[in-house]
């Protein structure tokens, strides 16, 4: 199980890197087969260097003829957290500058390995995938359109106009 790592703890380590190798399930993650792979998370300063490797089996369900199937997903990301103080939040719903979109950790603070690769993973799961590339779809049979009794009288009186 993937534990939280502590800054603190962190820069005393050597080149304040740690190296973790992991094969687990994840909570709220389904996969036919545990998530391995590995994860670096460096200290360097103002900012966490993160980057991490995975892969495992899911089932998902194919967009055009909704038969389930597996996919092989394959992770490989790298990210930079920075370290800085959190700030109170504007009155205002602007962001005051690019920074504002990256993600930060308190100096004191703690990384949730788990939960980082979790919504990874999440971020990897493509969103439409057929099961194979020559997927047909759901085979749709063309019918002549039934008429509503209720419209009969109207449909008459189109047939008898000139």
């Amino acid at each position: 199980m993937l534990r939280p790592i502590r800054l603190s703890d962190l820069r005393q380590m050597p080149d304040q890197t740690q190296e973790l190798q992991f094969r687990q399930f994840f909570s709220g993650f389904e996969s036919l087969t545990p998530v391995e792979g590995s994860l670096e998370v460096s200290h360097r300063g103002h900012f966490l260097e993160v980057s991490a490797e995975a892969r495992t089996i899911v089932t998902l369900t194919c967009h055009r003829c909704l038969q389930q199937f597996n996919h092989r997903l394959h992770l490989e990301v790298e990210e930079i957290i920075l370290i800085r103080d959190p700030e109170p939040l504007p009155l205002e719903l602007e962001l005051q500058d690019e920074e504002d979109l990256l993600e930060s950790l308190p100096p004191n603070g703690e990384l949730d390995v788990e939960d980082w690769m979790y919504q990874h993973l999440h971020l990897e799961m493509p969103r439409q995938l057929p099961c194979r590339p020559d997927c047909p779809g759901i085979a749709v049979e063309a019918t002549a359109p039934t008429a509503d009794p209720r419209w009969a009288a109207l449909a008459s009186l189109l047939e008898d106009s000139p």
